[in-house]
């Protein structure tokens, strides 16, 4: 049976070519995103800071809620400190020969503008660093500067931290340097006061004899759970907590991507065999009248299936590891992961993706020739003739339940948190495009209804003949203008869903700032800026403020969770900021008070005076009363606490920016405050903005646009795979009396029609979740769709629906239509 299937299918090479493109592009596209879900869960960054300790002891970046084993937990932006007094416990365990604590801190070298790392002398011998010129440091105003930093013995340099800008003297220079993390070493009391955490340390190297591995699992048997253990490749997560935060986007976006993937690629490859199946239903009409039982129909059409996806996942394996990898290398080279990171490439994503193309190719196939292979002979024999009107019992419930728990998951996400609305977007997407491609007869016949008059009167040919082609081959129509309803569908919600968050952002960014200038530096700006600030004349006020994140202790669908939230800590007053605030005041941001956004006030489920808990970007544990809710959540962080508060547990421990309130003339003299100061005005802080919200963007546009890209190439598969193969029709149509541009109207017409239907139920299908994320983020529901780009998403999917029929109608128009006939 085999061997017949493809003797029998030499004739209809373009339906098999179709269905192993739409394989191919499908599990590279698994292939790519499982690359990146691996790399995050076996993320392995080289030491270069702890490069000389065979174990490093660090906090727990990662918490968990309390009592819940299942709970994933999430990842402290912040640095966490640990006791210094586990020294004395490594010391006991045996095989441990040197303890030595590392205090590492952000700081500002004046003429360098990179991040530069804080240290004390002692901890020089965990990278290793050793002395290539001068001595250590022995004052505190003394250091010795990374050889990569180009200073000499006896330069004075000037360090910003955070008890301000101090002059030291260069009394050493070590190597070898560390480009990515160089460092700035202090006396042992000089790291401490910069440190600015008795009787904490950041982490502990730990030498000993034999086994790193079984020297690092003795150590973490003696200090429990309270601490992380790191040897190997993973000492590296230990020196930056951005690391863990990679890691975590990385499985995180890895994980989505793949859900997403797999869905989009069973809907396009299902309607790539259904189409190519449904090409031969004569075919298999035939072999059930001359005696194949419907098992044997069904497994010719299996087996085929398997053939065809065999070869595609050959190509498809190596070109989605090279597009995973590229991938990664994007996210690296936008800071989106650390520099150490490296990708995972390991059978497992290859065997998995080939797995999903292999499954997807049977059941898509053996789905579609179900019903010929269990009607009569004389049934098939008939709908492969004139096709059937009605849909089966089993395909319009399941399109019912779809379209059902569509609308019922969009009308819920408007009453959801924030990020559940957000993150709702794609499967509220996905379940309504189930249900259009699964009523897409219906629609097809609903479009040809309301359009067929007009069309009519417009063409009275070719117009005519697209009608009443649409309304006697809905099934043929419907596969095609699925792949179109997924491609604007999945387009429009990706793009205005990011333009919606950016438009909220923006705009609340912007309305809340009630500051002449904002002025920045790097790492941070130390105390003294902001009072040598508010004693400049013509100053009226002047607001510190830092961000960071904090995870609440909430509820999300009746489960506790611990949601990560934007904070903001600032000084009160607030001359330079409006958060918006609807109830309560900020003028009590004092003690223990706390201001949420109505969307965070929501998620906590709480009211002005009541208490929340939650967790600051270190891990610390507070509860604090609620003293006011403001609106503008999206452009200054959903938690606002008061600013020593968040400026004691972050790591640079400095302010971020300066909202200076006061004349017109004060610009060059804030900027005199400090070296390396940058001041902005209004219109600046606006660009900058822009420009952060356009990178945050960038991400999830690189990958969602390989989707689109597969989605678009589908879509011209599909559409030339059908146009292929009407070659028959074509010729009949000019036997009785068509032109070949009687028959390209028509083709026109019908392309017409389907991008039509395309946009209007893809526009129909996004409005209910744009509308949910839009309410969800910014109580409006109304998102911020630009008019040009929703017109060019119109103006590509008519385009590609006219390029892809169009072009193989010219092709099959060519030659004596009595011959075509014939074949």
């Amino acid at each position: 049976m085999l061997r017949l299937a493809f003797a029998t299918s030499r004739g209809r090479m373009i339906s098999l070519v179709g269905s192993f493109l739409a394989l191919m592009f499908a599990v590279a596209l698994v292939v790519s995103c499982g690359l990146l879900l691996e790399s995050g869960i076996r993320a392995r960054i080289p030491a270069e800071r702890y490069a000389a300790a065979p174990v490093v002891v660090a906090g727990q970046q990662r918490v968990t809620l309390v009592g819940d084993e299942t709970d994933p937990g999430q990842s402290l932006p912040e640095p966490v400190v640990i006791p210094a007094t586990l020294a004395e416990k490594i010391t006991k365990v045996p095989g441990v020969t040197k303890v030595v604590p590392e205090t590492a801190f952000p700081v500002g070298l004046t003429g360098f503008g990179g991040r530069v790392v804080g240290r004390s002398w002692e901890s020089a011998g965990l990278t290793p660093y050793r002395l290539v010129r001068g001595r250590a440091p022995v004052t505190a105003g003394e250091v010795v500067t990374d050889a990569t930093l180009g200073r000499k013995v006896g330069e004075k340099v000037q360090v910003t931290g955070r008890d301000g800008l101090r002059e030291h003297v260069v009394t050493g220079v070590a190597g070898p340097g560390l480009a990515g993390q160089p460092s700035v070493f202090f006396t042992a009391e000089r790291a401490g006061e910069l440190f600015a955490r008795p009787g904490k340390v950041s982490a502990f190297g730990v030498f000993g004899d034999g086994d790193s591995g079984l020297l690092a699992e003795r150590v973490e048997r003696a200090l429990g759970d309270s601490v992380t253990v790191y040897s190997g490749d993973q000492r590296g997560l230990a020196e930056n907590p951005s690391a863990h935060e990679g890691r975590e986007a990385l499985i995180g976006l890895g994980a989505s991507l793949i859900s997403i993937v797999i869905m989009i690629a069973v809907l396009v490859v299902s309607g790539a065999f259904g189409l190519a199946v449904r090409q031969r239903d004569r075919e298999i009409a035939l072999l059930r009248a001359v005696g194949a039982t419907p098992g044997q129909v069904r497994a010719m059409i299996g087996r085929q299936a398997l053939v065809v996806a065999a070869l595609a996942v050959v190509p498809a394996l190596p070109l989605g590891a090279v597009l995973g990898t590229w991938t990664f290398g994007q996210f690296r080279a936008r800071g989106m992961v650390p520099e150490g990171f490296a990708p995972v490439i390991s059978p497992f994503p290859l065997l998995g993706a080939a797995a999903v193309g292999l499954l997807t190719a049977w059941l898509a196939a053996r789905g579609a020739v179900r019903r010929a292979a269990r009607i009569k002979p004389t049934e098939a024999l008939g709908e492969a003739m004139v096709e059937r009107e009605g849909l089966g019992r089993g395909r319009m419930i399941t399109g019912l339940v779809f379209l059902a728990l569509g609308v019922a998951t969009s009308g819920l996400s408007m009453v959801a948190a924030g990020e559940t609305a957000a993150m709702s977007a794609s499967a509220i997407v996905l379940l309504l495009v189930t249900a259009a491609a699964l009523l897409g007869p219906w629609l097809v016949r609903l479009a040809a209804g309301l359009a067929g008059g007009l069309v009519g009167r417009t063409s009275p040919v070719g117009g005519y003949l697209a009608v009443a082609n649409t309304r006697t081959a809905a099934k043929r129509l419907a596969s095609v203008a699925t792949p179109l309803i997924l491609m604007f569908a999945f387009t429009s919600t990706t793009l205005f869903a990011q333009s919606t968050l950016g438009h909220a952002t923006t705009t609340q960014t912007l309305e809340g700032n009630r500051a002449d200038y904002v002025l920045e530096a790097s790492p941070g700006l130390p105390p003294e800026v902001a009072g040598a600030a508010r004693d400049l004349p013509g100053v009226t006020g002047v607001t510190e403020t830092v961000r960071s994140k904090v995870l609440g202790d909430t509820v999300e669908l009746g489960d506790p969770v611990l949601m990560p939230m934007e904070a903001i800590g600032l000084t009160v007053p607030a001359h330079g900021i409006d958060l918006g605030v609807v109830s309560g005041s900020l003028d009590r941001l004092r003690d223990d008070g706390i201001a949420l956004s109505r969307m965070a006030a929501g998620s906590f489920g709480a009211t002005v005076g009541q208490r929340i808990r939650l967790r600051l970007g270190d891990g610390t544990r507070v509860s604090r009363t609620v003293v006011a809710i403001y609106e503008r959540g999206l452009g200054y962080g959903d938690v606002a606490l008061p600013y020593t508060v968040v400026r004691d547990h972050s790591e640079t421990g400095m302010a971020e920016r300066l909202y200076v309130t006061g004349s017109s003339d004060l610009a060059k003299r804030l900027a005199a405050l400090a070296p390396g100061l940058a001041v902005l005005d209004r219109d600046d802080v606006g660009a900058a903005v822009n420009t952060a919200q356009e990178f945050s963007d960038w991400a999830n546009l690189l990958v969602v646009g390989m989707i689109i890209v597969f989605i678009a190439i589908s879509v011209v598969n599909t559409l030339v795979t059908a146009t292929g193969a009407r070659v028959r029709e074509f010729a009949l149509l000019r036997l009785v009396g068509g032109t070949r541009r009687q028959v390209r109207g028509m083709v026109r017409w019908e392309a017409l029609l389907v991008g039509g239907l395309a946009i209007v139920a893809g526009t129909l299908i996004t409005a209910p979740t744009l509308m949910a994320l839009s309410y969800g983020v910014t109580g409006s529901p109304l998102p911020h769709v630009p008019y040009l780009t929703y017109a060019a998403i119109v103006t590509i999917t008519i385009a590609l629906a006219y390029a892809a029929t169009l072009i193989p109608t010219r092709t099959a128009l060519q030659g004596h239509p009595a011959t075509q006939i014939r074949t």
